[in-house]
């Protein structure tokens, strides 16, 4: 019976150390807190917005797990009402999808006053 609390203890030491770890090389890695950075994702949306919706899910994981970027922008280079719609909806679903025309991307790109 010691031997097998013995290895329960030795594998819970292991798993304590490598989230030690993790946690400095996350540290290292991505520097600042959350959401401190002003990187914008922009998508060229076109047409009926084919791949329009997966390329938002892409990038919503990769904004949730590595916490790259704040903002994505789909950007109206000629949808179509169907198009239109797609964009709509997915903006509607999350407060960081956002989107705007060709000549407004500049005021999307300000940095944020400190």
């Amino acid at each position: 019976m010691q031997l097998w609390q013995d290895g329960l203890l030795a594998m819970l030491a292991a798993v304590g150390l490598a989230s030690l770890l993790w946690a400095a090389v996350k540290a290292v890695l991505f520097p600042g807190g959350p959401r401190q950075r002003r990187i914008v994702a922009m998508i060229p949306a076109q047409g009926d917005g084919e791949g329009l919706e997966q390329q938002v899910r892409i990038l919503r994981g990769m904004r949730r797990e590595r916490n790259v970027f704040s903002l994505i922008l789909l950007v109206d280079c000629g949808l179509s009402e169907e198009g239109k719609k797609l964009s709509r909806l997915l903006a509607k679903q999350d407060r960081w999808v956002t989107i705007c025309q060709p000549n407004e991307i500049d005021s999307y790109l300000r940095p944020f006053p400190d």
